[in-house]
């Protein structure tokens, strides 16, 4: 009886704050990790999932200084994984976005967002589509400075379908809205 009632409980809540419903043996085969810094190396646990690729990669960044993360971008292109990266649209006129040059000319398809405020998303999504996909988010921007000089996090999520396809979603959304690299 209580498994029931926690399972309506689940499903009214879900239902009230728009978030779809999960099955229990769904939930229970995700994999949750979490990190932060100071630290924590960040960057080299998303430097690991994206050497992981064996398809796609999709990066929505605000900032992106990280040569780390660009250098495992390109090493996935070159292992013909399909790159796609948006970048804030105010933060690459600033200088804050200066690997997305690099990643165009190595086949990688950058787009830049300028349709809102900020395109604030920090989200990396390796093998979307596939059954082993990976999104990793947080508050880390993809710099140097979110590695050794702020407090920031980031949560890797895999084998859970219900919420990769949301965020796959939600970066499909981003890029419709976005503007091809110039």
């Amino acid at each position: 009886m209580k498994a029931l009632l926690l399972s309506v409980a689940i499903g009214v809540a879900s239902a009230v704050i728009g978030v779809p419903a999960v099955a229990k043996s769904e939930a229970q085969r995700a994999k949750v990790e979490v990190a932060f810094t100071p630290g924590d190396d960040i960057a080299g646990l998303i430097v690991k999932h994206i050497d992981r690729a064996k398809s796609t990669v999709q990066v929505q960044a605000y900032l992106f200084t990280d040569r780390r993360i660009a250098n495992a971008l390109l090493a996935a292109r070159k292992r013909g994984v399909e790159v796609e990266v948006i970048g804030d649209a105010a933060q690459q006129q600033s200088g804050g976005l200066p690997h997305l040059r690099a990643l165009d000319r190595a086949g990688a398809r950058v787009y830049l967002n300028g349709t809102l405020a900020a395109s604030h998303n920090k989200i990396v999504i390796v093998d979307g589509r596939f059954p082993a996909a990976t999104v990793l988010t947080g508050s880390y921007n993809f710099t140097q400075a979110a590695q050794s000089k702020n407090a920031e996090n980031v949560v890797v999520l895999s084998g859970n379908r219900a919420v990769t396809d949301r965020f796959v979603e939600n970066f499909e959304t981003h890029r419709r809205q976005s503007t091809p690299w110039p």
